[in-house]
């Protein structure tokens, strides 16, 4: 495929590309057959991974090289397992002769070889037969299961020697180093030991029960249900059925979705009657519906990455019949789209084939509680955010766990966020089957032990929450959204008293600021599928965040990639922001950042872990406002009533 440069160069954006760095991408992309905006993911992957994640790292000819290497390796692997894939293992013939051909070993003798092999402590692990006796997932005693041994004897982690990568990691020199951070003038703050309680409240508490995920099968919003909500009176909640949809279900939630922002945005700018976009207007008119990537080529949507010449508007059943039609950005100042983006846009369908679009009009924001809405009004307060994996990608000793630990007790929070993975299903040992506890049992074996570490060594009234993941092992749910950790299955995993959980996703007040946590990597999904051209936000990773905000959304991405996990239309109301958020975190394995946008701190703290290197995590303070601010905020701007001016966070290097 032919790449042109400067497509290159908007890919990099404000990164500079010398002449012979350019000429080795363009090959790159050109011999492995990716788009600009892929190679830049490429690229930003390396740095991570490769780099530390240093945002100082050129792309000189020399990295890009390196890079270069490292997509061949991938190739020639995936090649390699493609001829054997094809091939097979041989005929059943030759596997009975080459097993005619073995000497076989009774139990003694296996034992035996073992003995000699190794040595001490090991040997008498050996002996004991409990340290190979293999349990059920979460079954047995959990003191048991952290004195057992945690991998087989004939695991390369028996060995006393640590592994390279835990070598390497701890004689790093960059752990505490501040990599971003919002208003570092601000001192952070700690929770006191006599300090009151810091008030945590879930916001889904408001519409469902805590122990079962409700149903959404009627999700409609009449005049009647406001009404029962303001008094307090609640459905009662239905049990979820998991990986369950009724026909239609999907369809029939999109449907409400263009429906809701169209009656919120014909009431923000007084507009009359939406007009039908696939009917002929030679006026210029606003239609709002919902952006569908669909291949020129194939005529199937999704699959071809998004462009502006494969860009359709769907409308809903009332406004459009549920139709389609093309449109056409090309004389439009300034956009930012993505597949499954509910939009209101402004313009002229001349012959009835085409909606050419003048402008993307902003859709109406949700508001921020004020302070009659906010329990206690807003309180200072601290808190400590992490996102997993918590250990390196060749071994399960948690050692950057173990340095998040003293970090979060060393800076005493009133809030810590533990976001999972706990145990990754993408672990490369697990992969490989080189591990032999269950994932239940690495938890309470390994990750217990520092959690009730953590415990202790924060002041009493610090609160401790664990969030799952759609990538977590030690969870039987793996569809998005996820409701919280049972209270019986913590029990189960050895987790200590005073910690509990939050779904997934999450929004929660604490001390009167609404925190959205949406542990999904929603940003990673959007890069890649995102087409734009000089949006208002121009920094792109925040942008993708913002993209949440605008479509109250938690997941707005439609239709989701295939390695995603199963998004559950039928759990809507769980992904939909109940009110507008002081703080969104979105952990992404895209590059950490944090910044305030129209009164909002967007967060994506990293993850703990970069495989073979540690990762970051975030703090966040919470200042107080002075009388004045306080003042002005009573009488009646809820814009101003999170202080997002006075609110400090900081990315830090594990």
């Amino acid at each position: 495929m032919s790449i042109n440069s400067l497509d290159l160069l908007k890919a990099f954006g404000s990164t500079k590309l010398e002449s012979d760095a350019l000429a080795e991408c363009q090959s790159i992309c050109q011999t492995f057959d990716m788009s600009p905006n892929e190679f830049f993911i490429r690229w930003q992957t390396f740095v991570i991974n490769q780099c530390g994640g240093n945002s100082g790292v050129l792309p000189t000819r020399d990295r890009i090289l390196e890079l270069r290497s490292i997509i061949n390796q991938e190739h020639e692997r995936k090649a390699m397992q493609r001829s054997t894939a094809s091939t097979g293992m041989g005929s059943q013939k030759t596997k009975l002769s080459r097993n005619r051909d073995r000497t076989h070993y009774d139990k003694s003798s296996v034992e035996g070889l073992l003995q000699g092999m190794v040595s001490g402590s090991q040997r008498d692990a050996i002996k004991t037969p409990q340290s190979t006796k293999r349990v059920g997932l979460l079954k047995g005693n959990v003191s048991a299961v952290r004195s057992r041994a945690m991998f087989s004897p004939m695991s390369p982690s028996v060995f006393a020697e640590p592994s390279p990568s835990a070598l390497r990691y701890s004689k790093r020199t960059n752990t505490g180093r501040i990599e971003d951070s919002l208003h570092s003038e601000l001192l952070p703050l700690a929770q006191q030991p006599d300090a009151a309680p810091v008030v945590v409240s879930d916001l889904y508490q408001r519409t469902a029960d805590a122990n079962a995920m409700s149903s959404d099968d009627s999700d409609d919003e009449t005049e009647a249900d406001a009404t029962d909500e303001k008094a307090g009176q609640r459905r009662a909640p239905k049990r979820m059925r998991y990986m369950f949809e009724k026909m239609g279900t999907r369809t029939e939630i999109i449907n409400k979705r263009i429906e809701r922002m169209a009656i919120d945005t014909k009431a923000e700018y007084k507009i009359e009657a939406l007009a039908n976009p696939t009917y002929p207007h030679q006026d210029s008119v606003t239609a709002v519906g919902r952006v569908v990537n669909v291949s020129l080529d194939e005529g199937e949507s999704g699959s071809t990455p998004i462009t502006s010449d494969t860009l359709f508007l769907e409308t809903s059943r009332r406004l459009g019949n549920g139709r389609r039609v093309p449109l056409d950005v090309r004389s439009t100042p300034s956009f930012s789209l993505f597949p499954g983006q509910i939009v209101a846009v402004e313009g002229k369908n001349l012959k009835g084939s085409e909606f050419s679009v003048s402008q993307l009009r902003q859709l109406p924001r949700l508001q921020h509680p004020g302070i009659s809405e906010r329990e206690q009004g807003i309180q200072q307060f601290s808190a400590v955010v992490a996102t997993g994996p918590y250990t390196l990608s060749d071994n399960f000793e948690y050692e950057p766990l173990a340095d998040l630990v003293d970090h979060a007790i060393a800076a005493a929070p009133g809030v810590v966020f533990l976001l999972g993975p706990f145990v990754s299903e993408s672990h490369p040992m697990l992969k490989e089957g080189a591990v032999d506890l269950q994932p239940g049992e690495i938890f309470a074996a390994k990750i217990s032990p520092h959690l009730e570490r953590l415990r202790q060594g924060l002041p009493a009234p610090s609160c401790i929450y664990l969030v799952p993941s759609t990538d977590e092992l030690c969870y039987p749910y793996t569809c998005y959204p996820q409701p919280a950790f049972g209270q019986e299955l913590l029990s189960q995993l050895g987790v200590p008293d005073g910690i509990a959980s939050l779904s997934n996703p999450a929004q929660v007040s604490v001390n009167g600021v609404v925190i959205a946590v949406a542990n999904i990597d929603v940003l990673f999904h959007l890069v890649k599928e995102e087409v734009s051209r000089l949006p208002a936000l121009s920094d792109r990773l925040p942008r993708l965040a913002w993209h949440l905000i605008e479509q109250r959304h938690l997941y707005p991405l439609s239709p989701p990639p295939m390695e995603c996990a199963g998004i559950l239309a039928s759990q809507d109301t769980k992904l939909r922001l109940q009110t507008m958020p002081d703080i969104l975190i979105t952990p992404s394995q895209l590059k950490h950042f944090v910044r305030a946008h129209e009164n909002v701190v967007l967060l994506n703290p990293g993850y703990s872990s970069m495989r073979l290197s540690g990762g970051t995590f975030a703090k966040i303070s919470v200042h107080p406002q002075s009388a004045a601010e306080t003042k002005d905020t009573l009488l009646g701007d809820s814009t101003k009533a999170f202080p997002a001016d006075l609110t400090s966070a900081e990315i830090i290097r594990i």
